[in-house]
């Protein structure tokens, strides 16, 4: 009956988007573009469509026009991907990219990577971040680590900032809704003479929702965020440029050991990140890029518990042209984690320790014939506690231009370095090995119609050796598991017409813990993402969006699950006139009721109004 009433909802959602499209006129003439080019697949600028590696491109655009604010929601919809959270407005927020576990996701900020060296398994919680003053994000799947080192096993998510450029602007937005929600906007960005800069500040307050299922107490939240890039222009050739990312956050939630329940516990996070970096193309046929970062994490909690981290990185990277031919991309990047906790609750403390990895990393790629495209990289890494680590990626990519025909595939090798707290706390273990993986993928592309149909379809292969696990018996962390993944990624977009387009993406993943033959617990089988733009005019846009989750095991004998579900979203944007435009969306338009997480809340029908200016 579940199942059937699944099946009812995705029909309904699909006859939504076409009774939408059918009631748009038919004079409008506005039109989508597709991005184009991509950083993060080689650590160069190259053409998505020149790149081996699956790659999916989020753009401002798409965030503003479906009206969304939060990092982790900006990625729903992304092939590949499940987003999970253990509630709204900041709940504990993780991702899974082809069946990995969320801690074998590098996350990036403009390259850099960012994380908590001091939370249980290194990962990175996206529930407190917002999408505010990013350009476009950029999701590479596969194995990475060849490029980026620790932590990329399963692909990275690179957040890249907007630069300032033409004449200088100022905006502000406000917006407000369900949950008495206020969220508050401005910056200005633009550029004067060498000086180019784009900053922003956001204010967000609500009551919230109850993070725990099936009770009454509203868990407010209040997140405060101030980011931008300022760069100083030396010549066409030269720029030296800041980046900083700063997030003040202050959340209520129910404590996971209460069942969850209603409780009064509450966090507060106090975060920044600061990036130096200089480009320089020191000849035709040579640039270089250095960047010096450093990210602090603060969490405090009501039961008295601190924890603190610290990364620092710095990055120097070459890269040699020879014509349109080949490029050869060479560096050498260094990381320090530090980190120290108290919970005097559970009189469980850790006093300041520190890892140092140093990377050195060479990749070439080849253009033949402007048709093959061959990209090969090896990377050895020096881990001040496990030793050295030596990791490899093959790639290519063949278009038949004509045809409209891409064909990719690739194979390579990851690991991610075992956390502060899984080498040094009272559960540590210093003998423990990094995680390996092993992964693989082919696909083609095709584009129709003169580009207005794109069509896509990846399988995919990953296999995780020496998985870093929990003894019950011991209670410490030892390597144990494997693990395997494998299925495929499907995405269709289609230009139905000028102010028509609908998309759609499918993900088949099959998990299993080979040391038990079971699968592996929040990895849903299946998920499908659909959605529609129109266009009817130059100062109207309209967004229909939804997936579909499907069944996912909570724990490792696969005893218990929590239901598939589908949800729907919707979203429209007025300009009222050069200055201003009005906005509003609509989240969970049909009021489902389901779960990310087993026992977590998520949010019900709730709608969120606001008006933008731009001067």
């Amino acid at each position: 009956m579940k199942s059937m009433r699944l099946r009812a909802k995705l029909l309904i959602c699909s006859a939504a988007v076409c009774a939408m499209a059918l009631a748009t006129p038919a004079w409008a003439v506005v039109k989508t573009t597709q991005p184009s080019m991509v950083v993060t697949a080689t650590r160069t600028t190259e053409d998505v469509a020149e790149v081996s590696s699956s790659v999916s491109v989020i753009t401002a655009k798409d965030i503003e026009e479906k009206g969304i604010t939060d990092f982790a929601d900006a990625l729903r919809e992304t092939p590949g991907l499940w987003v999970y959270g253990n509630g709204p407005f900041g709940g504990q927020t993780s991702l899974s990219i082809r069946g990995a576990g969320a801690s074998q996701t590098s996350i990036l900020l403009d390259g850099v990577r960012i994380a908590d060296p001091i939370s249980t398994d290194n990962s990175f919680n996206l529930g407190l971040y917002s999408v505010n003053g990013i350009s476009q994000i950029e999701v590479v799947r596969g194995p990475q680590s060849t490029l980026y080192g620790s932590q990329a096993m399963a692909g990275v998510v690179n957040l890249i900032t907007a630069k300032g450029q033409g004449d200088p602007k100022a905006w502000f937005s406000f917006e407000g809704g369900s949950h008495k929600t206020i969220l508050g906007q401005m910056g200005t960005k633009g550029q004067i003479e060498n000086l180019n800069f784009n900053v922003s500040a956001a204010s967000l307050t609500t009551d919230g929702i109850s993070k725990a299922q099936d009770t009454q107490e509203d868990d407010g939240y209040k997140r405060t965020q101030l980011n931008g890039r300022i760069g100083w222009e030396f010549s066409d050739k030269a720029e030296l440029y800041f980046i900083g990312y700063f997030n003040n956050s202050d959340m209520d939630y129910d404590s996971f050991y209460a069942g969850p329940a209603d409780s009064l516990d509450s966090e507060k996070t106090n975060s920044y990140t600061g990036i130096l970096g200089f480009d320089q193309k020191i000849l035709d046929w040579w640039d270089h890029k250095i960047t010096l970062s450093q990210g602090e994490i603060k969490r405090d909690y009501s039961d008295s518990s601190e924890y603190k981290s610290l990364l620092n990185t710095a990055k120097w990277q070459h890269n040699l042209h020879y014509k349109n031919l080949n490029t050869l991309t060479l560096g050498v990047d260094w990381e320090e984690e530090k980190g120290d906790y108290n919970n005097p609750l559970y009189f469980d403390s850790l006093p300041e320790k520190s890892t140092h990895t140093t990377g050195l990393f060479l990749q070439d790629r080849l253009s033949l014939f402007e048709a093959l495209y061959i990209t090969a990289g090896i990377r050895a890494d020096d881990h001040s506690e496990f030793g050295s680590k030596t990791t490899y990626r093959l790639g290519a990519a063949y278009l038949l231009r004509n045809l409209g025909t891409t064909f990719k595939a690739n194979y390579g090798t990851g690991f991610k370095a075992p956390s502060l707290y899984q080498l040094y706390s009272p559960y540590g273990n210093k003998d423990l090995d990094p995680e390996e993986s092993t992964g693989w993928d082919v696909g083609v592309e095709q584009k129709l119609w003169q580009d207005k149909i794109r069509l896509g379809l990846t399988y995919f292969h990953l296999k995780t050796d020496d998985l870093i696990a929990w003894n019950f018996a011991t209670w410490k962390y030892y390597n144990v598991d494997e693990a395997k993944s494998h299925g495929i990624e499907a995405f269709a977009s289609i230009d139905v017409c000028p102010w028509l387009t609908l998309d759609g993406t499918y993900t088949l993943t099959d998990t299993e813990d080979e040391s038990t033959g079971k699968e592996l617990i929040y990895r849903p089988k299946d998920k499908v993402s659909f959605g529609a733009r129109i266009a009817p005019m130059d100062k109207l846009v309209l967004r229909l969006y939804g997936i579909y989750v499907g069944d996912r095991y909570t724990d490792a004998a696969n005893t218990e699950q929590v239901d598939a579900y589908v949800t729907m979203n919707a979203s429209a944007s007025y300009k009222l006139n050069e200055v201003f435009t009005l906005f509003g969306r609509v989240v969970n338009l049909f009021d489902e009721d389901y779960e990310e997480v087993k026992d977590y809340s998520t949010l019900g029908f709730s709608t969120f109004f606001g008006i933008r200016a731009e001067f």
